[in-house]
């Protein structure tokens, strides 16, 4: 944009970026980088796609591979939302208070490197791991122990390294009623094993049991990655960390017992049953006893829901 603008042009470019999350991103935010310091933030394609899930949907779950700069998108959407509506109320929880409250300086930041006139709220009440415009709209981090954000109504809930977060899905159970006025929630992570909230939500998604919009972005989403950069990348990493932080692989990211490549040979055996008999056809049968043969019984007595060992 240029230098001088007149009135009109302000109030125009006001007009279409409150319209227009991916207008007012490319436009007129700027963002922190290690090395050449602050520069504008011009998006790649996945993440504008992201801004478009983010608008058409009330509940995403991103399954990601680590520095997309999915944080700082998310960042920058609000932004947008706080800026151009009012009164909005935006929840960030992560593993730790300081993951939650390094975004909510983030927001901070791109607010603040935002050009004067943009600025149509001011930030009024400026804490560290919270801040609150002019329009009403405010934003605070929240460690996940405790009761975050229970009592009030949320417009956005921005849920960081979501798989990462022990005993989440209490926590969320806490949370969804404050979202039942129209609130939005963006869960984001890299995989983290399976079983927790974050892999029960995202592989409901995907079946179409819940009402979250599941987006899954490998490491090779990025523009400017190949197959030179993956080599040279992993090049000190084990299987567990590239699946976990660059693959977006469930099964072989965590930590299990028994190593993800024969959880998929086990997988690959599986047989329907002879037949059923017994009580309720619970007892199943395979392969008949066979007369001289040596047989190994194992039982796992858990019900399997991790809450009872």
């Amino acid at each position: 944009m240029g230098f001088k603008l007149s009135k009109k042009d302000i109030v125009k470019e006001i007009v279409k970026s409150g319209k227009d999350p991916k207008y007012f991103i490319n436009n007129y935010c700027r963002i922190s980088h290690p090395m050449k310091g602050l520069i504008p933030f011009q998006t790649y394609p996945y993440q504008n796609d992201l801004i478009d899930d983010f608008n058409d949907f009330r509940f995403t779950v991103i399954l990601k591979a680590r520095q997309l700069g999915i944080s700082t998108i998310s960042a920058a959407y609000c932004v947008w939302l706080m800026l151009f509506h009012r009164d909005k109320n935006v929840l960030v929880i992560a593993t730790k208070f300081a993951t939650a409250a390094n975004l909510v300086k983030k927001v901070k930041n791109i607010m603040n490197y935002l050009p004067e006139w943009m600025r149509v709220a001011k930030i009024k009440v400026d804490n560290r791991t919270s801040f609150e415009l002019s329009n009403g709209s405010q934003i605070k981090a929240a460690s996940t122990s405790g009761d975050a954000g229970r009592s009030e109504a949320l417009s956005l809930l921005v849920i960081d390294e979501a798989a990462h977060i022990d005993g989440l899905g209490e926590l969320w159970t806490g949370l969804y009623p404050t979202l039942s006025t129209g609130g939005r929630c963006i869960a984001l992570s890299t995989p983290n094993g399976v079983g927790n909230w974050f892999h029960k939500t995202y592989v409901d998604a995907e079946e179409k049991q819940n009402d979250f919009k599941p987006i899954i972005l490998p490491w090779d989403v990025h523009p400017e990655r190949d197959q030179a950069w993956f080599t040279k990348e992993t090049k000190n990493m084990s299987r567990r960390q590239i699946a976990q932080e660059l693959e977006c692989n469930f099964n072989t990211s965590g930590d299990t017992v028994i190593h993800a490549d024969d959880i998929a040979w086990l997988n690959e055996q599986i047989r329907e049953p002879q037949y059923r008999t017994g009580y309720d056809r619970n007892f199943w049968i395979w392969e008949k006893h066979q007369e001289g043969s040596t047989y190994l019984l194992v039982a796992d007595v858990a019900r399997g829901d991790g809450a009872d060992n």
